[in-house]
């Protein structure tokens, strides 16, 4: 990997922007600075982690900021030219690009709101990579998450009423960037879309569950825990007692007890 001078790299992401009016140009002008920047003694799987599915330049930070910077001013100006280079980067089997893609995608206005909403839904059907959703969903869903709350809501729905595991968990993960981002302002819809899953709660879904629970119970230790003794009453909820069982220790001292408590009454 080639020292990273700041001024060359300026100039290089500089003709690089120029292209951006041209998708499949600025692929192929991108691969090959990314490609410049590489970091070729890198090797899958070095640092513990599984190989990826699809490639990467693992490229330094510095440079995919300044490839940001250069195209900025074309992203508010041009924005009908955003979309088809988000779908030319999505198309590329690299992460580099597709979360490029995500980024471009998080920063459209939502004008209608579909053309953001349509892309996430068709990318993330395609049996990404753990790691590779995570980020498509924190990046792509900025704009959703602070200007169209309910649309978000919307999102979340419709994956977890799928009966697609991976779209359940792609819900679930939506849900706790929402958790995270707005507190407890929609605190209502979110129970009512996790109530299923505390009653019934998938093994391949439980991480995930859990981790909602477990910030919700941070932001709103009170309602969070009303919601968990609800379901401990009702029939068929199977999985409840484990559930709370798993989260209890997320709650301040005086709720733990009841929420113990409640377990006894229930006997299990």
């Amino acid at each position: 990997m080639p020292a990273i001078k700041p001024a060359r790299l300026k100039q290089q992401a500089s003709d690089l922007a120029i292209h951006f009016s041209q998708p499949a140009l600025f692929v192929r002008q991108l691969h090959a600075l990314l490609d410049h920047y590489s970091d070729h003694t890198h090797r899958k799987g070095k640092s513990g982690e599984p190989s990826p599915l699809v490639s990467s330049y693992n490229t330094p930070v510095p440079v995919m900021r300044q490839v940001w910077l250069e195209i900025t001013p074309q992203i508010k100006e041009h924005p009908e030219q955003v979309l088809p280079v988000c779908d030319a980067l999505w198309a590329e089997p690299n992460v580099d690009l597709q979360l490029l893609a995500a980024r471009l995608l998080g920063s459209l206005p939502l004008d209608p709101p579909d053309q953001v909403t349509d892309r996430l839904q068709a990318w993330v059907q395609q049996g990404l990579e753990r790691r590779i959703l995570n980020d498509l969903l924190d990046l792509s869903l900025v704009r959703l998450k602070d200007e169209s709350p309910w649309e978000m809501l919307n999102l979340v729905s419709t994956w977890l009423e799928s009966s697609d595991l991976s779209l359940k968990l792609t819900g679930l993960r939506t849900m706790l960037t929402m958790i995270n981002n707005s507190g407890t302002e929609n605190l209502p819809s979110i129970f009512r879309l996790l109530t299923p899953y505390i009653r019934l709660a998938p093994s391949r879904l439980r991480p995930d569950i859990l981790a909602v629970l477990s910030a919700l119970a941070h932001c709103s230790p009170a309602e969070t825990a009303y919601l968990l003794q609800q379901n401990l009453s009702v029939p068929d909820n199977p999985d409840t007692p484990w559930v709370i069982r798993q989260v209890l220790d997320e709650f301040p001292p005086d709720i733990r007890d009841g929420l113990r408590q409640a377990l006894k009454r229930v006997n299990v």
